[in-house]
């Protein structure tokens, strides 16, 4: 499994940018997921400031696994689309600048039933679809609470170009799915995947833990994951609790053995 690499989505530290890349190296990451709302902004960065920050990466030997862009309002939601469209794709410009292989956004809930909002956010990811395409760069949509049955239906339906999926851990045990079957239906299209522990009791709702004290069975998922030929990242990610960076080190600390 050692063609599986480790990154850490850096905005859990709660820190400057540069100071967040020194600590993911010192923690033992080999790359970086960033979020290019609250950590990196493209208007922020010109050619040489884009220089630079590729050599601070350099320094320390990472590399930017991914972008994403948090979402304030989903694709699903009609009010204000096409700010949000105009967004994604200076996103995706943006990432194609600094040499990243893809973007992530969430799409929302998707609903298939007649009157739902699955022909809407289809069209919008054919139009992103052809654009990332066009620039070069992929775009991948999170899984969030849709199936994994609902995804793949949706980015078949994109016939403009590749649009990827991040597969996120806590939303499976969130959502009671089925580790094996979800990334086998998915697996073609996974681009990513976002790992996260969790708990879920009956009939409530789920919360985040530390990695390593929760539900995903990481000794068998990671190797399900290889086995599909699954080469990319591993984003380590931390959204609640107050130790995330901490937390992050320790997930590591735990994984690494396993990636041998």
């Amino acid at each position: 499994m050692s063609r599986l690499k480790l990154a850490v989505a850096t905005r859990c530290f709660g820190m400057p940018i540069k100071q967040a890349i020194k600590t993911a190296a010192q923690i033992g990451a080999r790359g970086v997921q960033l979020d290019v709302h609250t950590e990196i902004i493209a208007s922020s960065f010109g050619a040489s400031g884009e220089r630079h920050f590729r050599k601070l990466l350099e320094e320390f030997n990472l590399s930017i696994a991914s972008l994403r862009l948090p979402a304030q309002r989903a694709l699903t939601e009609p009010e204000f689309l096409d700010q949000r469209i105009s967004a994604i794709k200076s996103a995706l410009e943006f990432a194609w600048r600094l040499k990243v292989p893809f973007l992530i956004i969430h799409p929302g809930a998707i609903h298939t039933e007649e009157g739902g909002n699955f022909q809407i956010v289809s069209e919008v990811l054919n139009d992103l679809g052809k654009y990332a395409s066009h620039i070069g760069t992929d775009l991948c949509i999170a899984c969030e609470k849709n199936s994994p049955t609902v995804i793949r239906e949706l980015i078949s339906s994109v016939n403009t170009g590749f649009v990827g999926v991040e597969f996120d851990t806590a939303e499976m045990v969130f959502n009671n799915q089925n580790p094996e079957t979800s990334v086998r239906e998915l697996h073609t299209w996974i681009k990513s995947y976002r790992l996260r522990d969790a708990i879920r009791e009956m009939d409530r709702e789920g919360a985040e833990v530390p990695l390593g004290e929760g539900m995903v069975i990481w000794d068998q998922f990671l190797p399900l994951v290889s086995e599909t030929g699954y080469q990319g990242w591993l984003a380590i990610d931390r959204t609640q609790g107050n130790q995330r960076l901490e937390d992050c080190r320790r997930a590591i600390t735990y994984l690494q053995p396993m990636l041998a």
